[in-house]
């Protein structure tokens, strides 16, 4: 490389870090993008267990999940025990799986059914999905800086249509989301990230989500176990090698049955 070159080079460089150091979007997100080149080139599949803990009226509900992705393929397994279950009854779970061309629902509730397009993509990106940047969108607005949980971050701003949160705080050194805020059908809420843990290279994952809606907390989720690597089969992602397990009717039995020796 020539000493022109090398000027050029280092004036590309340079002109990156000014841009990224002043908050350019474009610049930052760039910059965000190009940190997981190798999360992206190493990780051939992923398998996520986590447990989740939600307040409702009628108390916490406690879930395990399990996800597993390789390339475009995706399942999530999401095992629900409801607070009047009776004992020794078995949780409800409910499979979401994207072959690579479509997403299926299959859960003792619908049996096993076909989504629509418009719905897919609702299940393609459950809490805390590990690839979180690739939802990021170019047409976000960085708004200036706020200090979060003692992180100096980035704060940007999105449509709700553009992207799954309205707002995003990034850390200023390690670009890694520290807060985000959303909106749903029953108000706005926000997502903490904490316990980053590294999972592959310097790439890293948030060990612990906590979603506050109104400022109350409603959930917590905790992952368990990261396995990376581990030669998924394909036969994962096929809607037809999965059987509906459970039985409604059986389950709304046992449950009128533990509600009825309860008035007892």
């Amino acid at each position: 490389m020539n000493r022109r070159h090398k000027l050029l080079l280092v004036v590309a460089l340079l002109f990156t870090f000014v841009a990224v150091v002043n908050g350019d979007w474009a610049s930052i997100l760039k910059e965000l993008k190009s940190r997981y080149d190798n999360y992206q080139k190493e990780i051939k599949d992923i398998t996520i267990l986590r447990e989740a803990v939600t307040k409702t009226e009628r108390g916490e509900i406690t879930s395990q999940s399990k996800t597993y992705k390789k390339g475009e393929k995706y399942r999530h397994e999401m095992t629900i025990e409801m607070p009047e279950m009776p004992e020794g009854m078995e949780g409800m779970q409910t499979i979401v799986i994207y072959d690579g061309k479509d997403a299926w629902m299959i859960s003792p509730f619908t049996g096993k059914v076909k989504l629509p397009k418009d719905e897919e993509k609702n299940y393609r990106r459950p809490e805390g999905q590990e690839d979180w940047w690739s939802w990021l969108s170019e047409e976000g607005k960085l708004t200036g800086s706020e200090t979060v949980e003692g992180h100096e971050c980035w704060v940007v701003q999105f449509e709700p249509e553009k992207a799954p949160f309205t707002m995003l705080w990034l850390d200023k050194k390690t670009l890694l989301a520290v807060k985000a805020e959303f909106k749903g059908e029953k108000g706005s809420g926000v997502v903490k990230f904490s316990d980053y843990r590294k999972i592959v290279g310097e790439s890293k994952y948030p060990y612990r989500m906590e979603i506050y809606m109104d400022d109350e907390p409603v959930s917590r989720m905790v992952v368990k176990s990261i396995e990376i690597n581990q030669g998924l089969s394909d036969d994962l992602f096929d809607p037809d090698k999965v059987e509906v397990k459970g039985n409604m009717r059986e389950m709304m039995r046992k449950m009128r049955e533990q509600m009825m020796k309860g008035g007892e």
